[in-house]
């Protein structure tokens, strides 16, 4: 079978399967930069695709695109995916991944110290002060929203106010593994979210079924987002952290573990399918904890 048609069969079935767009639109993305370089380099049948191949078009990512480790490791995870259906419906005799071994990763979370999210929520304080609108105020909720619940960025666009519970103090949230799970919220996080409900009350008709929201009263979206941090970051101008709604994520768990909470019940919030996950976080950011406890421990420059 033709490689493109093999490609097509396989996106049809993940459709079938319901994936969320996103996953889907990361297999599209993958797989049609891999045909131009099928048909650039003669490859046109699966038989023809062995792990040479694939080790050639994953070099060539890493010196022409500059993907790094774990760009290259979801790479190889698509691929696998790609290749184990097309064994399973009789398309291929055997998987070429299977000999393709993972890129070893220096794994780094980096995210924002508390001065930098001062700064930022100095930012748009301020903003929100001198120019009171629907941008200024959605911003710095959204903002206030990301480092109070780790939330990720689709689940955060993708939030209607069906799905928070105010009284409650509690957010619906349907995340990466598909299944609806409850992040619980501050007061302060209460009282700034019924404010930007009650703003957009007064701004529109109608009360649109979406959280955050663009002037025409439409569904803000993950790239709008993406957008906003770049502006972000291009006037925080910080050295090393990258200014993003996943460093938000990562510096609620930094905040979390540094303030003595249980790592069982991070995994839980941050709604991890598994604990290794979260015991990342406890390893980079562990060794903070030790040190503020040998600080402010009692027994700290007490003679014995």
């Amino acid at each position: 079978m033709l490689i493109r048609f093999a490609i097509k069969e396989f996106l049809s079935e993940k459709e079938y399967e319901n994936l969320s767009k996103s996953t889907i639109s990361g297999y599209e993305m993958l797989f049609d930069d891999f045909l131009i370089w099928c048909d650039e380099h003669g490859f046109q049948r699966v038989q023809d695709l062995n792990s040479r191949a694939i080790k050639q078009y994953l070099t060539r990512c890493k010196a022409e695109k500059g993907n790094n480790p774990t760009s290259l490791n979801t790479k190889r995870k698509q691929f696998n995916t790609l290749f184990n259906f097309l064994v399973q419906e009789d398309m291929m005799s055997s998987n070429p991944m299977e000999s393709i071994k993972k890129v070893k990763e220096d794994i780094r979370i980096k995210t924002f110290t508390d001065e930098e999210v001062k700064e930022i929520l100095s930012h748009l304080r301020r903003n929100k002060r001198r120019e009171n609108d629907l941008h200024s105020i959605r911003n710095y909720t959204i903002f206030l929203t990301l480092i109070g619940t780790g939330l990720r960025a689709s689940e955060l666009t993708s939030l209607k106010w069906q799905d928070i519970d105010l009284f409650n103090r509690s957010i619906k949230v349907f995340g990466k593994a598909r299944i609806e799970q409850s992040v619980p919220i501050s007061e302060q996080l209460v009282r700034e979210l019924s404010y930007w409900k009650e703003y957009c009350m007064s701004q529109f008709d109608e009360l649109s079924p979406w959280v955050f929201i663009t002037k025409q009263n439409k569904q803000f979206t993950t790239n709008g987002l993406k957008c906003w941090f770049k502006r972000i970051a291009k006037l925080m101008e910080f050295p090393e952290t990258r200014c993003s709604a996943h460093s938000c994520r990562h510096y609620f768990a930094k905040k979390w573990i540094q303030n003595g909470g249980d790592i069982s019940t991070l995994s839980k919030v941050l709604r991890h399918t598994s604990i290794k996950t979260t015991e990342k976080y406890l390893h980079f950011w562990g060794n903070e904890v030790k040190d503020d406890y040998d600080k402010f421990n009692a027994l700290e420059g007490i003679a014995l």
